[in-house]
C-alpha cells in the first residue's frame, strides 16, 4: 500500500514534535511554502489551455543529458510569475531582512515590462534555468538588488509556475516519461535542470534486474525542490559528481530519525537531505522535510561538506 502524503503544515508539525528548537524558522516559512502549494494547484488549473507549456518528452534527447527546458524560452511565463508573486511577496516582508526590499521586489515582478522590452521576469526565469549568474547581476544592480537575494527570490516566485508545467506532464504507463526505460540516468532534474534539493527511498518491491533497486531495499528517487519532478536514481551514485562504486555514505541522528538521513560523496564531499520512507508510516512533504532537516546541515557544514543544492537554511 503505497504511504499517504502529508501535507507542509503535517510534516512541520511533525518535524515539531522532535525538534522544537526549529519552531521559529518553521513556523516563518510554513505559510509561504503552503502558499506555493496553493499558487501551483490554482496555475495547474488554470494554465492547461495556455502558455507556457513544456516542450514534449524527448527520450533520445533525455539520454543525451537534455533537460526539458535546456535552451528553451519561458515566453508567456511572466503573467504566472506575478500571480506567484502578488501572494508570496507580502508573505516575505514578514521577514525582518527582506522589509526594506520589498518594493524593489515588486517593481521586478509586478510591474508590466516597458512596451517593446522582454519581459524581466521571463529573464530571470531562464536565468534560473540556465543557471547563468550574470543575469542577476545585471539586473540586480539596475534595481538595487543583491544578486543573490534578487536569484533566491526568483527562485520561489517561479517554482510554482514549473510545478504546474509539470503537473502537466503526461504519464507513461503509470511512470513519469523519464522513468519509463529508465532513460534519464542524471543527478540533475529532468525537467528544469536544477539539482535535487531531497531523495528519497519508497517502500520495498520485488523486482528482478532492475540497476535502481539493492539487496531487496527500495528504489531510490530524487526530488527538485524547484520544479517538484522526481525521478529515479542509481543508488550508489553520487548526483553531483556522478562516481559509483563504494563512494556514497550516510550521516544520521544516533537516535530513531524516521527514515531522515544525509547521503554524502566521499569523493566530491556533497550531500543531499534523504528520506527512507521503508521508516515512516505517511510520506512527508519533501519540501518542508528539507528545512525540517536543518539541525543535520549544521553536522554536515562541520564535517567540511556542501550541500548538493544551496538554500537559504544550509549556507553557513
Amino acid at each position: 500500500m503505497a504511504a499517504s502524503c502529508q501535507t507542509v503544515a503535517e510534516t512541520i508539525a511533525d518535524v515539531l514534535k522532535r525538534r522544537p528548537v526549529l519552531e521559529p524558522v518553521l513556523r516563518f516559512f510554513e505559510p509561504v511554502l503552503i502558499a506555493q502549494a496553493d499558487v501551483a494547484a490554482g496555475l495547474t488549473r488554470a494554465l492547461r489551455a495556455s502558455a507556457p507549456r513544456l516542450p514534449e518528452f524527448d527520450p533520445e534527447r533525455a539520454r543525451q543529458g537534455a533537460s526539458l527546458l535546456a535552451g528553451v524560452p519561458l515566453t508567456g511565463a511572466a503573467s504566472a510569475m506575478r500571480r506567484s508573486a502578488k501572494k508570496l511577496l507580502p508573505l516575505l516582508a514578514g521577514l525582518e531582512a527582506m522589509k526594506t526590499h520589498v518594493p524593489a521586489l515588486e517593481a521586478f515582478f509586478l510591474k508590466p515590462a516597458r512596451k517593446g522590452a522582454q519581459d524581466r521576469r521571463e529573464l530571470l526565469a531562464e536565468a534560473v534555468v540556465s543557471g547563468d549568474a550574470g543575469v542577476f547581476e545585471r539586473l540586480g544592480g539596475q534595481g538595487g538588488l543583491e544578486p543573490a537575494l534578487l536569484e533566491f527570490v526568483t527562485g520561489l516566485v517561479l517554482a510554482p509556475v514549473l510545478r504546474a508545467m509539470t503537473a502537466r506532464i503526461p504519464a507513461v504507463e503509470g511512470e513519469a516519461p523519464w522513468d519509463a526505460g529508465n532513460v534519464w540516468r542524471q543527478g540533475y532534474c529532468p525537467v528544469c535542470g536544477s539539482l535535487p534539493s531531497m531523495g528519497w527511498f519508497d517502500k520495498p518491491a520485488l523486482e528482478e534486474k532492475n540497476a535502481f533497486l539493492v539487496s531487496g531495499g527500495g528504489k531510490k528517487h530524487l526530488h527538485c525542490g524547484l520544479c517538484g519532478a522526481d525521478w529515479k536514481f542509481r543508488r550508489g551514485a553520487c548526483p553531483a559528481c556522478g562516481k559509483e562504486g563504494g563512494v556514497m555514505e550516510l550521516l544520521r541522528e544516533s537516535g530513531p530519525a524516521q527514515g531522515e538521513r544525509l547521503d554524502w560523496c566521499t569523493s566530491c564531499k556533497a550531500y543531499c537531505p534523504t528520506v527512507d520512507l521503508r521508516e515512516r508510516e505517511s510520506r512527508p512533504n519533501l519540501d518542508a522535510l528539507a528545512l525540517g532537516m536543518m539541525h543535520l546541515d549544521m553536522v554536515a557544514a562541520d564535517k567540511k561538506l556542501h550541500p548538493l543544492k544551496p538554500s537559504f537554511w544550509n549556507r553557513f
